[in-house]
């Protein structure tokens, strides 16, 4: 390759220069973000259902999920919590899953499990988790002049459509926006007015009744007035005063009092039969108004069926035609002929009927069909949503007619004989009256003589005198009847019963109706018949007739309801720097790119800020600067790497050519692994673009080494030409042994799992493309260059040099024949290293710094809004005048809900205030010391609130964990609250944990009805049942329709609070149940709560947890700053070793420990894989089982170098710097083995072992300190760097350093130490009897 490329320097340049376009074009075309692409195996199911506590959750909803979607293909752990109202079950799957196939086997298990649910529980929603779901940006707006109201407003049309209309952003939401919602709140007051005008349309048919009884009355009142006459006529006409008239007179009053008595009956029952046919005919109107709505929804979608049917059959049709491939010009007239069925000609020409002439129109004609159908399911799906809720209006409305209808049919059918009775009887009382009057008249008439004396007129008026009374007794029973009949007719003509808010909200959907129901047509003209129309504004909300009552008139929503816009005005809060404010939240598309996103977006608050003036639009959090910063620091590192790497060279060649040839190399190869990386699907992150930087320095060691043999080969009198090829052959096979021991360590990341594999899978492809290319470049190009630069080169004479060459020279024989000295401190320090290491601290991920920074402010448990935003407000004013400080930003909610965007609740309590800072550059170098002062200011300020600080918004820790966790395993939750409240209490023993919590703390407060099974039973209720009406009764709002006015939404939702459910009235709360009275007839009686129950407070769980159907408890302490978290577990471990955990549970660490040692054991594996894998390569370099184990001692040194340089720089042991020991492994052998491969070639050659040794020292110490130096200097940028997310990197380039810089600087002493301990045989030459060939 060599000899080709020094004959053909033309070909080298072209394929240089074709690396340098393609270099260009991939490296402006690579997508930036600020970690590699990673999908993780974890579905979250979230399921809503209201009112339900935990254990209610946990029963009816978690349970079912977990045993139907644990059986789903590659599902290998499943884990929930079941909180008050919310039920969340996450999934962890295989890691080589599909996880869009996994999605839709997912979304077929949850089809099968919903008829399992409650039918109170929401539908479960799928959520993927991933990186991509926190939001891009998080920014806030507010504007000058403009209220919470018009800034709402603005927003909404304004700026959330700006940013929607970017490429790459997914959506947009806002948090503190004004939603308005049309509240229709039905109103006792109101509906007691209709029913006195109910009642008075009663009164007005009773009236009859009425008058005949007032008639009654007066007759018997009369009748009064007459028997007192008559007494005083007896008195005066004793004589003229006999039996028979006092009979008759007492006769006549007693069937004219029976005759009012039965009138009165009459008029009771015909007001009873008026009041039933009411609420009957009641009952009847809304169940029409339904079915007529149903109807036309049912005729709406048969006829949208039909449609679609009529355009899938014309699709097909046009399909046919088009598949016969004829050319677009074709006319459909011309095709007409061809056609071979009837059918399809008559198709052609409906097309032709309607402007259509060629096959290219009915290409276009096609899409408008299929654009008309997608509009037609759009529309479909909506018409049949909204008849599934109108149906199950009915169907509420139906069980209630089913239940009284019958009663009533069946009590009408009773007054009717009743009241047909009542006639008769009135018919002959009043025949009998007659007679009894005209016998009276016959009495007076005739003037019949008292047959007995004085006494007996006396008896017979007191007979009459008893029958009057009875009369009037009589009378006040029929009085009484009536009274009851109309009480009756006022109780069953209430609205207040039949006007619910199911009701009222199925009718309001009902009238809010407006849909096409088909086509009707005339000839060629088609028409769409579109039915109903739907609501316009408040004031047809307010006029929605709801029914229609005979003598009363219309009943409108207005007349029974307070009907008005609301909004949440009270219930969110944002604010920025003290004024109110839109937090917007910007998400981005799963393809998209982070970085353009963050792009584009910036450069839309600039084009919005310029077009309208005071528009203030701040980013509180943008990943994009966390990817610029990234990228620019290790941009910034890679090309001071470069230019120390070129220093480096200049120095100890001093020569200007030979440096310019490595030089050129850096470049070239640079370009070449980015078209490599382009073409694999590797992205511009901070993982790669840490391999490149690393690469920087490791990439020009085969360059130097090649170059140096061929410098010094020219320098000796070799031909140019010659030394080039010679001398890159030399060591063409230890440079490629080498670059092939530097890529296989990260070859066994293949073998790992998780975030491991999907984190270092960038940098191991990284940097083995820059090591090809570099290797390739070493081989080709630099050949190529020296053979034309190098032509009257000549060693230039570096005296300082040579002098340490010298002192080396006998350093190394002093070693030769003292060898216990080198390989004794060797171990000392190993020793050393290994003991420090045991005691030092261990982190998954570094900090890292910026000038963004979050917080979330923990409230007092069952803080007011009100005062919550109160405590914001403070806890805002105090953050600002901390120096340093420039904007703050706050919001409700919890960080995590808001970073993803789920903004906040509604509740009447808030539990937290999230907050984020944006600092000055000065002020993020420390942004640690800035929280610090922030969290003692905060906390002195508002007594009973803690405030913890993310002195980073992409703090990578989160990928690992926080703090400490102990997870408790058991089943009964009073035993694991228990043996959780221990655990705290033995975290708190441990001096370096703070917030020490087992999650229950926030537990709401419960009211728990004990309900006496007897008892209910007794009156036929069981728990269920009891546990339904309350639920029921403790629902008092429901969203009926959406109301459009414009191009403006608005929910219309129905409340009703008329007898909303207080701890003061539970127990009264009535419950009517059917019985069997001693007469064998179903009666109803009414029974209260506390009758059968009774009711305490206390707290209730906040939530229940469970890892494969097993509950659990977890307690976490956060550590606090200055303590290492694994450092703290040993001392946990041996307080847990001396707990005794009840029988069937189990206690174990999990949290940041865990992921940690799962972290670690993988990278240990990856090392112990890659010693194998370098072995075996040195194996077949050396050709010998024995060389490679002296360079393979090198290894151990470099741990020692890079743990001695984490101690002494004060670093922690994480993943990233186990990344730096890994890389330590295939790059520290590197000098091995050209030191033992160049000692072989001179013992080969007939030197003897000590001198070969020595020479190899002297020759090869000049390209180990430069490959050496360079990576060193090249990683030094990283150690130094006070860019602003240096701190990722960091650690890895410390150890690389203190590795590399020990290891090289006892590999020339140990390994020729080594080398003469071990190798006691004489080399011998294979002779195959061929000659070279130069």
């Amino acid at each position: 390759m060599s000899k080709y490329c020094v004959k053909k320097p033309f070909t080298v340049v072209v394929a240089v220069i074709m690396v340098i376009v393609l270099g260009v074009i991939s490296f402006t075309s690579m997508t930036t973000d600020l970690l590699p692409a990673m999908e993780l195996p974890y579905v979250m199911v979230v399921t809503s259902y209201p009112g339900a506590s935990p254990e209610r959750v946990e029963a009816a909803v978690t349970a079912p999920l977990e045993a139907g979607l644990g059986t789903v293909s590659g599902v290998k752990n499943v884990t929930s919590t079941s909180s008050e109202n919310v039920s969340m079950v996450a999934l962890e799957f295989e890691q080589d899953t599909n996880m869009d196939s996994a999605m839709v086997a997912l979304s077929t298990a949850l089809d099968q499990i919903r008829g399992a649910l409650p039918d109170m529980a929401q539908n479960p929603m799928l959520m993927q988790l991933s990186p991509g779901m926190l939001p891009v940006m998080i920014a806030s707006v507010d504007m000058e002049g403009m209220d919470i109201y018009d800034l709402t407003e603005f927003v909404d049309s304004d700026v959330i459509p700006g940013f929607e209309r970017l490429d790459g952003v997914a959506s947009v939401s806002g948090t503190g926006m004004v939603e308005q919602t049309l509240q229709v709140t039905l109103s006792q007051e109101k509906i007691d007015e209709v029913n006195t005008r109910v009642l008075a349309s009663v009164d007005d048919k009773l009236a009859d009744a009425k008058q005949e009884l007032d008639d009654a009355r007066k007759k018997v009142e009369d009748g009064r007035a007459e028997l007192e006459s008559g007494k005083t006529a007896l008195e005066d006409k004793q004589a003229e005063t006999a039996d028979q008239l006092a009979e008759g007179s007492a006769q006549l009053d007693s069937a004219i009092a029976q005759a009012q008595a039965l009138a009165s009956q009459e008029a009771a029952l015909t007001a009873s039969k008026t009041a039933l046919e009411t609420e009957k005919k009641g009952y009847e109107d809304g169940a029409k108004q339904i079915a007529d709505g149903l109807a036309q929804m049912d005729a709406g979608l048969a006829q949208m069926d039909d449609g679609i049917a009529r355009i899938d059959a014309a699709v097909a049709g046009i399909d046919q035609m088009l598949a016969m491939g004829l050319p677009e010009d074709t006319a459909l007239s011309d095709l007409m002929a061809m056609l071979p069925t009837q059918e399809l000609k008559d198709a052609v020409q409906a097309l032709m009927d309607q402007g259509m002439t060629t096959l290219e129109d009915l290409t276009v004609g096609r899409e408008q069909m299929v654009a008309q159908k997608d509009q037609l399911t759009t529309q479909r799906a909506e018409l049949a949503a909204q008849r599934d809720a109108l149906a199950a209006q009915q169907t509420q409305l139906q069980q209630k007619m089913d239940e009284r209808l019958p009663q009533i049919e069946t009590e009408l059918a009773n007054l009717e004989t009743e009241l047909m009775a009542a006639r008769m009887m009135k018919e002959a009382a009043q025949e009998g009256l007659e007679k009894t009057q005209e016998a009276y008249k016959q009495l007076e008439s005739g003037k019949l003589s008292a047959a007995a004396g004085f006494g007996s007129g006396q008896a017979q008026l007191a007979a009459a005198e008893q029958s009057l009374t009875q009369a009037e007794e009589q009378m006040e029973q029929a009085q009484e009847k009536f009274e009851d009949a109309r009480q009756q007719a006022m109780k069953q003509a209430d609205l207040s019963t039949l006007l619910t808010k199911d009701m009222v909200s199925g009718l309001v959907m009902a009238q809010n109706f407006s849909m096409p129901a088909g086509y009707i047509k005339e000839g060629d003209d088609s028409y769409i018949l579109r039915v109903g129309d739907a609501f316009s504004d408040q004031e047809s909300v307010e006029n929605a007739l709801l029914m229609h009552i005979d003598g009363v008139g219309d009943i409108r929503l207005k007349d029974v309801a307070d009907i008005a816009m609301t909004d949440n005005s009270a219930e969110s809060y944002a604010r920025v720097n003290g004024n109110s404010a839109v937090v917007l939240t910007i998400q981005k598309g799963s393809t998209a790119s982070t970085s353009e996103v963050s792009k584009e977006a910036n450069q839309a608050i600039e084009q919005l800020q310029e077009k309208y003036p005071g528009l203030r639009i701040t980013p509180l959090m943008d990943q994009g600067d966390y990817i610029q910063m990234t990228v620019s620091s290790v941009l910034s590192n890679l090309a001071w790497g470069g230019v120390l790497a070129v220093i480096v060279l200049a120095i100890f060649l001093k020569d200007f050519k030979p440096t310019l040839v490595v030089a050129l190399s850096i470049p070239i190869s640079l370009m070449f692994a980015v078209v490599l990386m382009y073409f694999s699907g590797v992205t511009l992150n901070m993982i790669s673009l840490s391999g490149l930087a690393l690469g920087v320095g490791m990439l020009v060691d085969n360059s130097i080494v090649v170059i140096e043999n061929i410098y010094r080969m020219r320098s000796e009198g070799t031909p140019a030409a010659k030394a080039a090829v010679r001398g890159a052959r030399e060591v063409a096979g230890a440079i490629a042994a080498s670059t092939l021991t530097t890529i296989c360590v990260f070859l066994p990341i293949v073998f790992t799992e998780g975030i491991t594999r999907q984190l270092f899978t960038d940098m191991g492809l990284t940097i083995a493309y820059s090591l090809v290319a570099s290797l390739l470049v070493a081989l080709t190009l630099v050949p190529a260059l020296s053979s034309t630069l190098l032509k009257t080169a000549s060693e230039k004479r570096h005296p300082w040099f040579e002098n340490m060459v010298n002192g080396y020279a006998r350093a190394l024989r002093f070693c030769l024949r003292h060898k216990a000295l080198p390989l004794g401190l060797a171990a000392v320090l190993l020793g050393v290293a290994v003991w420090q290491t045991a005691r030092m601290g261990m982190e998954f991920m570094p900090t890292m710094g910026g000038n963004q920074v979050s917080a979330t402010l923990t409230l007092p448990q069952g803080t007011k809004r009100q005062d919550a935003c109160e405590m914001a407000d403070q806890a805002m004013e105090t953050m600002l005048q901390v120096p340093g400080v420039e904007t703050v930003g706050a919001m409700d909610g919890g960080s995590t809900a808001s970073m993803l965007g789920m903004g906040s609740s509604s509740s009447s309590t808030v539990e937290s205030m999230s907050f984020y800072l944006l600092l000055s550059e000065e002020a993020a170098k420390d942004s640690q010391t800035l929280a610090d002062q922030m969290t003692r200011d905060v906390q002195e300020q508002l007594p009973g609130c803690e405030l913890a600080v993310s002195t980073s918004n992409m703090d990578m820790s989160v990928l690992g964990g926080s703090g400490m966790e102990i997870v408790i395993q058991g089943r009964d939750l009073d035993t694991l609250q228990a043996i959780s409240q221990d655990m705290m209490d033995l975290l708190g023993q441990v001096e370096g944990f703070i917030e020490i919590s087992n999650g229950q703390e926030d537990g709401a407060p419960q009211i728990r009805v004990t309900v006496d099974k007897d008892k209910a039973m007794q009156y036929g209720l069981t728990v269920a049942q009891i546990y339904s009406d309350l639920s029921a009764a403790l629902t008092t709002e429901t969203t009926s329709t959406t109301l459009t006015v414009g191009q403006d939404d608005y929910d219309v939702v129905i409340v009703d609070e008329r007898d909303a459910l207080t701890r003061e009235n539970l127990l009264d709360y009535p419950f009517t149940v059917q019985v069997q009275g001693e007469n064998g007839e179903t009666e109803e009686e009414t029974h209260t709560l506390g009758e059968f129950a009774t009711v305490q407070t206390d707290a209730s769980l906040s939530s229940i947890s469970r890892d494969n159907q097993q509950r659990y408890m977890t307690v976490t302490a956060a550590t606090e700053e200055g303590y290492n978290t694994t450092l703290l577990s040993r001392q946990v471990e041996q307080l847990l070793a001396d707990y005794q955990v009840p029988e069937g549970y189990t206690i174990q660490i999990s949290g940041e420990v865990e992921t940690i040692q799962n972290a670690m054991v993988d990278l240990v594996k990856m090392i112990a894989l890659a010693l194998v894998f370098i072995y075996l390569i040195m194996v077949a370099q050396f050709q010998s089982l024995l060389s490679p184990f002296i360079v393979m001692f090198t290894i151990p040194l470099a741990f020692t170098g890079g743990l001695l340089a984490l101690w002494i720089s004060g670093q922690q042991l994480s993943v990233i710097s186990m990344l730096g020991f890994l890389i330590l492994a295939g790059v520290v052998v590197n000098n091995g083995i050209v030191f033992v491969d160049y000692a072989n070639q001179l013992r080969l050659a007939g030197m003897e072992k000590r001198d070969a040794l020595v020479l190899t020292g002297r020759r090869r110490i000049r390209p180990i300190l430069m490959t050496a130096l360079t990576t060193i200097l090249a990683m030094s940028t990283m150690v130094f760097s006070q860019d602003l997310g240096a701190e990722m990197s960091r650690a890895m380039a410390i150890v690389t350093i203190g590795g590399l810089a020990y290891a090289t600087l006892l590999t020339l002493f140990v390994v020729p130490v080594l080398y003469d301990m071990l190798f006691r045989k004489e080399l011998k030459k294979v002779d195959l009897g061929e000659d070279d060939d130069e």
